[in-house]
């Protein structure tokens, strides 16, 4: 009963005041009025929960790095599937210990594989004797033995001149920055192919 009272002591001017109030405007438009504060400089909009993070801007030699660890990796674990492809080759088809020394090659791949992912200059040394001493091994294989190891030689010049770019242009950065670089995660990386 109250509340058909108030609503009868109610003007309709009150009744508009009111819905207006809770959004309802009844076909009627009101201006929105958005207030700016003064002489305090406008911060940039951001997301919330975005966080702001220094860039340290790359050098050619680092950018050259972080490239040529993306290829070195990859051609570290195709090195790794071809020297076991070579290894399987030599138990099919000899039963000397042959396939033993190949065997020894996998060690290459295997510290070419770590050096890269950790930057590591004295692993992708190793890996880069190992390369050496393998494209030996595959020219000695190619002209003694097996001819189809001709392709093996051209695949290893080709690892060879990576893991080569790769490792002189690790020496020109200390270690302290390759531990950074280790940590960049958004630093657009282009795989080098040559």
């Amino acid at each position: 009963f109250t509340t058909a009272v108030t609503a009868a002591m109610t003007t309709i001017e009150d009744n508009r005041q009111c819905a207006a109030e809770r959004g309802e405007a009844m076909g009627e438009t009101f201006p929105v009025v958005q207030g700016t504060p003064i002489g305090v400089p406008a911060a940039p909009q951001r997301p919330m929960g975005a966080v702001l993070v220094a860039v340290t801007p790359l050098t050619l030699e680092e950018q050259v790095v972080l490239n040529y660890r993306t290829a070195v990796l990859c051609f570290s674990v195709l090195d790794f599937a071809t020297t076991l492809l070579n290894i399987i080759a030599g138990l099919a088809s000899t039963r000397d210990l042959v396939w033993f020394a190949l065997a020894i090659f996998i060690l290459g791949p295997l510290s070419g594989i770590l050096g890269a992912k950790h930057l590591n200059r004295s692993l992708v040394s190793v890996y880069f004797a190992f390369c050496g001493l393998k494209t030996a091994a595959e020219i000695a294989f190619a002209i003694n033995m097996w001819e189809w190891n001709v392709l093996f030689v051209v695949m290893q010049g080709w690892i060879i001149k990576i893991v080569a770019t790769f490792m002189s242009t690790l020496d020109g950065i200390s270690a302290l920055r390759r531990s950074e670089l280790l940590e960049l995660k958004d630093v657009p990386v282009h795989m080098v192919y040559w």
